[in-house]
């Protein structure tokens, strides 16, 4: 796709375009001082009759991962085991005594579905802490040596919500779901302040260079909260390419360690840098075979996990809702999506609040995902990127339905696009392509058109992110042409 991303800061007025999305758009773009206006005074840039859309907005990923993730060790391009090792093997040798080996993007639905064992990488170095994150983000596979930093033993009883798993024999694999993955990945040394603004500021770039200019990181707090938020207001300071809209994981808010944020969250720059809300995990992820579904996965058996029983949902989401929080939850199997509608139907307003992803949706679900009035956020990069593990946890006739983009749209909810990087690159091109021309494998019947994908990706998002709508007066001036 050639695009380009404007972001003008003097007076101008752009002319002869055409519109990208759905209905009629300004016929004209004047811009003051870097936002829109009524009318300028100052020179007229004619656009060649090019397309004209806002900027993309990215209402769930994860920013400061992102950023992070440009330091580890990338295992997207591996397609055996062996290809996963060596690489491993070679990163080894280059790392300082001492160091951490992290790696992401592992996926053992490559390598014949089969995970690596820990004494694999015990082989390489059972010294040096070695964890592969797995690309959903919700697994992983450690090392004896990260096992005993943990403090991990073959008698260590499973975390609600998680698996430490074992084999017939009851000794640990070194393969981590959910709760336990998150447990021993925390163990990891965590990065400076510094590191952080650096890594924000990094993965800014990045997203700008699709054409993404405000952001919503949606699991603030993953490290200190304090220090994270206060990693966003410095790299606001600092011109990051991207607004970024932190929402903080609910246990930061509400849980027993939780310490006061109003003094922080009032720090922020408000424009540039602005908390949304908090942040819940229903279940987990079909990559892992944890998304919490009905039908029981046929790779693996078993009906995946449910991060907190019903009741534990609900009193959460009921306490963030009470002190004046906009939620979102995280929900992407079909029983998973049934609790988190259970919670928000419970609440005197539940409009203001978002299902993430809702992946796997029945009719009558859709139905009453219109009833409740919730947003739900879709990310359509991950038809084109995890095919082939969908299909293998699901098998073919249930993948080929997941993410119901039209049948969400035409009942009126509303809808919102977006990535989840560093899940996945990003690509807010191959998202609306994907959406609307799904990937060899999955019904077509559930298209949207180019202009509606690209709707949902940047007005939508606005919406989702509880923002004023793009291009209007007064807004920042930024926009995309494209030719196609």
């Amino acid at each position: 796709m050639d695009f380009k991303l404007w972001r003008p800061d003097g007076d101008t007025r752009y002319t002869n375009y055409s519109w990208g999305l759905p209905g009629d758009g300004p016929s004209e773009i004047s811009v003051q001082n870097g936002r829109v206006a009524e009318s300028t005074n100052g020179p007229t840039i004619d656009l060649g009759g090019a397309n004209l859309i806002p900027a993309f907005i990215d209402a769930h990923c994860h920013i400061l991962p992102t950023g992070l993730d440009l330091q580890k060790l990338h295992l997207g391009n591996c397609t055996t085991h062996d290809e996963v090792l060596n690489a491993v093997r070679e990163q080894h040798r280059e790392l300082p005594e001492g160091a951490w080996l992290l790696a992401v993007h592992y996926d053992q639905t490559r390598y014949d579905g089969v995970h690596l064992h820990r004494d694999q990488l015990d082989a390489i170095s059972s010294d040096r802490p070695i964890l592969l994150r797995h690309v959903n983000g919700h697994a992983s596979v450690a090392n004896s040596a990260t096992l005993h930093a943990a403090k991990v033993t073959d008698e260590t009883p499973d975390p609600k919500g998680g698996t430490y798993v074992k084999d017939a024999s009851g000794r640990l694999t070194g393969v981590l779901l959910e709760r336990a993955h998150e447990f021993v990945t925390a163990t990891a040394p965590s990065p400076t302040t510094e590191e952080m603004v650096d890594a924000i500021l990094a993965a800014g770039e990045a997203m700008a260079s699709y054409g993404v200019t405000c952001a919503t990181d949606m699991m603030t707090g993953r490290y200190d909260l304090a220090r994270e938020l206060e990693a966003y207001r410095l790299a606001a300071e600092r011109g990051c390419a991207i607004r970024t809209r932190p929402c903080i994981q609910w246990a930061e808010l509400f849980g027993p360690r939780a310490k006061p944020a109003d003094e922080l969250i009032q720090a922020l720059d408000g424009e540039r840098c602005r908390v949304w809300g908090a942040k819940i995990f229903a279940d987990g992820a079909i990559g892992s075979a944890t998304a919490a579904v009905y039908e029981p996965y046929v790779s693996e058996g078993g009906t995946g996990q449910l991060i907190y029983a019903p009741e534990k949902l609900m009193q959460m989401v009921r306490t963030a809702h009470e002190a004046g929080w906009r939620i979102a939850i995280h929900a992407i199997g079909d029983r998973a999506t049934d609790l988190v509608m259970d919670a928000y139907e419970a609440l005197d307003e539940p409009t203001r609040h978002r299902i993430e992803h809702a992946m796997i949706l029945s009719d009558a679900q859709i139905e009453r995902m219109l009833r409740l009035g919730i947003h739900c956020t879709m990310q359509p990069e991950f038809l084109a990127r995890f095919g082939h593990s969908y299909r293998h946890h699901l098998g073919p006739e249930r993948a080929s339905k997941l993410k119901r983009f039209r049948s969400v749209k035409d009942a009126g909810i509303p809808l919102s696009f977006n990535s989840d990087r560093p899940i996945v690159a990003g690509d807010p091109w191959l998202a609306c392509m994907s959406a609307s021309n799904r990937p060899e494998g999955y019904v077509q019947e559930e298209n949207l058109t180019y202009a509606e994908a690209l709707e949902a990706y940047t007005m939508m998002g606005a919406v989702a992110n509880n923002d004023p709508a793009p291009l209007g007066v007064g807004q920042p001036a930024e926009f995309i042409t494209w030719t196609r």
